[in-house]
């Protein structure tokens, strides 16, 4: 694949995660929907066009850069399968998401309960999925991209979202690398996309931040959740206060 049909390849795959169809980016270039179709296909974009489409991203051509050097053969998402094997062990569990944290063999022995061979067995079951590679010394060397995600509403986010409720926000978040935020207002359609593009940008920026600090001492480094969410909705007990129905629907 030449460069140009790289650079473009990436872009889409941004555009889908983004939810940026062609006839936006059409829109947004003062562009037919075909042009636009045509120069992906062809692989044939000017760089003004590139940044412009960048741009409806909100991202930074050091951005697209980045995210192309990341992204070769790696895995960027297990199947269902896969997922539902991992979850119903929680040591196997806790040991995948060590590894794709770039956690070392022995870091993991330290930290966890976990016996040697039965922690060689596990990441032998990971590199049979491809996972990693298990070298000598016990070197673990991932096979995942650094923009790996699990499954959308698959068996390991199921199983998070179980625990943060009953886990994760049982906290003030008042504490030293806490914080939580509540904001409330109307916001158009138009205004909602626009926010949604931002939180999107916020996770890339997380994803970038992990990787280059991936190097650093363990001591050095947190496991850290970044959670937000954010939806049309009404308190129920306001809900419960209209004199009518709401009968505005978001679409």
């Amino acid at each position: 694949m030449n460069q140009a049909k790289n650079v473009l390849q990436t872009v889409k795959g941004l555009l889908k995660q983004h939810k940026i169809n062609y006839a936006q980016v059409a829109a947004h270039l003062s562009l037919s929907e075909s042009s636009v179709k045509r120069s992906f296909s062809q692989g044939q974009i000017s760089l003004k066009r590139l940044i412009k489409v960048c741009e409806l991203m909100d991202l930074d051509l050091v951005d697209l850069l980045q995210v192309m050097q990341s992204q070769n053969d790696d895995i960027v998402q297990l199947t269902h399968e896969q997922e539902q094997i991992i979850v119903s062990d929680i040591k196997f569990l806790l040991v995948t998401v060590c590894a794709c944290n770039h956690w070392s063999f022995s870091e993991i022995i330290e930290t966890y309960n976990i016996e040697e061979a039965e922690l060689v067995q596990m990441l032998l079951r990971l590199e049979r999925n491809d996972l990693l590679s298990l070298l000598p010394e016990n070197k673990i060397k991932l096979k995942i991209s650094p923009h790996f995600h699990w499954i959308k509403n698959g068996p390991i986010q199921q199983f998070f979202e179980q625990h943060i409720q009953q886990d994760f926000w049982q906290s003030q978040f008042n504490g030293p690398g806490e914080v939580r935020l509540l904001v409330n207002g109307m916001l158009s359609k138009t205004a909602n996309e626009n926010m949604q593009k931002q939180i999107n940008r916020l996770k890339q920026q997380f994803t970038l931040l992990s990787e280059q600090d991936r190097h650093l001492p363990m001591g050095e480094r947190h496991g850290t959740t970044l959670l937000i969410g954010m939806r049309p909705w009404e308190l129920k007990l306001f809900e419960d206060l209209r004199r009518h129905q709401n009968l505005k629907v978001y679409t």
